[in-house]
């Protein structure tokens, strides 16, 4: 009876060890179970993390098709010119790619793995502010880093007799089934639950610490790099930790697994219940109701118009109230759009205006409107500045919290999505420039060197390190001089 268990079972499990597919995670607020002591926003940098993964049907995203960004004066000065292309080349990533309703059903137009690795940029510890931020904004757009939550405690018990349960669920989606999976980019995670330990040597929660079993080069997606704090090492493999250190790694671009993860949230057949952006009213244009048999299709191929952006001022007291809450469909493509800032006040020095058609579903019937939003800042505010320190180590880079508006809990009190996630945000990099790290203490030649911002890529070119200006030639300097004493 057992041999024949197993001989029924064997064609399953040389399945799973032959076939790799993919898995995205989806990013929303955490749920009350979701707690440190089973592994989320776990200390010594609780309040880092952004939220935790959900369930499929519970996703959060954007409802508008267009997001503006612009850059402050302390962003401008610190990384000049070089720095704010960087950052305009990681939204044209995003900008250039087709429709999601346009791509093939299993994705094979995308590789497994889009990352390299610079050698200089790496033994210079330089990090590389385009890839930064094409991670930042795939967390903006919904998206977690799928390696974390491969597996994930669910619930612990401890009995009577003092022994510990778990039980350990696996939170990654395959792209094209839709399935639970237990791969990232082909890379097969299993797990080990391991005790969480602060400074002092205390138990602090448990987590289920992913372990790739198929590679000693994990393949990771671009959405692995979502990482807000300094601890890891309590959480990863030691695999993967070398696998996702920022020294010296580029993406060229977005990995099967994280268009996957997109195509999932935002395709025009994902239909949530959800709200316009806040601030939304409805502007002037072709407006029309239709039975509720009409098709919901991509939002701004209606309507008579195209999705716009400009300055003009909106006119208020509009004749038809905007059709806030209601059934809408996934934008199918995004488009960032770059707006110039007040170099001094950090305001647009005229109303940023966007607008664009939409179809929504209110009381079963389909309604075309034009949405309109004005604001005085950029969706995405990209600034620098001192971001504190994480034990000894200052900060890169930070996102203020996201905005997580649950709707489901609108229809059903208990429900944890699906919502939106509202647009406006500021991203900030570390603008403290050149540090060492010292342990005890000691000096200059002891001290292992923390990280600098840059921008760098596969190629023969020198990397561009800032603050803008900052030679190669003098941090080569550094480090020889190191090395020799």
């Amino acid at each position: 009876m057992r041999l024949s268990r197993f001989l029924s079972f064997l064609p399953v499990l040389v399945a799973l060890l032959v076939t790799k597919v993919s898995a995205f995670s989806l990013l929303g607020p955490y749920s009350a179970w979701q707690t440190s002591d089973i592994g989320y926003d776990l200390p010594p940098t609780t309040g880092q993390e952004n939220g935790g993964p959900r369930l499929r049907g519970d996703e959060y995203r954007l409802s508008t098709p267009i997001v503006t960004f612009g850059f402050d004066g302390a962003f401008a000065e610190f990384f000049g010119a070089p720095g704010m292309q960087a950052v305009t080349d990681a939204f044209e990533v995003y900008n250039s790619l087709t429709n999601f309703s346009a791509m093939s059903a299993d994705l094979s137009e995308y590789p497994l793995k889009a990352d390299g690795v610079n050698p200089l940029a790496q033994a210079l510890r330089l990090i590389d502010i385009k890839t930064t931020l094409m991670a930042s904004i795939l967390e903006n757009l919904g998206l977690t880093a799928p390696d974390r939550w491969v597996w994930s405690i669910r619930a612990r018990f401890v009995d009577a007799g003092g022994t510990p349960f778990y039980s350990v669920a696996n939170f990654n989606y395959d792209p094209v089934t839709g399935l639970p999976s237990r791969y990232v980019n082909g890379t097969l995670y299993s797990y080990v639950v391991r005790e969480v330990f602060d400074d002092a040597g205390a138990v602090v929660g448990y987590d289920s610490r992913e372990i790739p079993i198929d590679s000693s080069n994990p393949t990771i997606a671009l959405a692995s790099l979502i990482r807000n704090d300094d601890e890891e090492e309590i959480r990863l493999d030691s695999r993967l930790l070398r696998a996702l250190s920022p020294a010296g790694r580029y993406f060229r671009g977005l990995t099967r697994d994280d268009i996957g993860g997109l195509r999932y949230i935002y395709r025009p057949q994902n239909l949530n219940y959800e709200a316009a952006p806040a601030g939304s009213v409805r502007g002037s244009g072709v407006v029309s109701t239709v039975g509720s048999g009409a098709s919901l299709d991509s939002p701004w191929t209606i309507a008579g118009g195209t999705a716009a952006i400009g300055t003009n001022a909106v006119t208020t007291g509009n004749a038809r109230q905007l059709v806030n809450l209601g059934v809408r469909a996934g934008v199918d493509h995004i488009q960032f759009v770059r707006v110039d800032l007040d170099p001094i006040l950090r305001v647009s020095p005229f109303p940023v205006v966007v607008s664009y058609p939409e179809l929504v579903i209110s009381n079963g019937v389909v309604i075309s409107q034009i949405v309109v939003r004005t604001n005085t800042a950029p969706d995405f505010q990209i600034s620098a500045g001192d971001l504190g320190v994480i034990d000894e180590v200052p900060v890169p880079h930070e996102f203020t919290d996201l905005n997580f508006v649950n709707n489901g809990s609108t229809l059903t009190p208990n429900a944890e999505g699906p919502g939106n996630i509202e647009p406006q945000l500021v991203f900030r990099l570390s603008k403290v420039g050149v540090f060492n790290l010292n342990v005890e203490e000691t000096d200059e030649q002891d001290a292992r060197r923390g990280f600098l911002w840059s921008t760098f890529d596969g190629s023969t070119n020198l990397p561009t390190v800032f603050p803008v200006g900052t030679q190669i030639s003098d941090l080569e300097a550094v480090i020889d001089f190191l090395t020799r004493n």
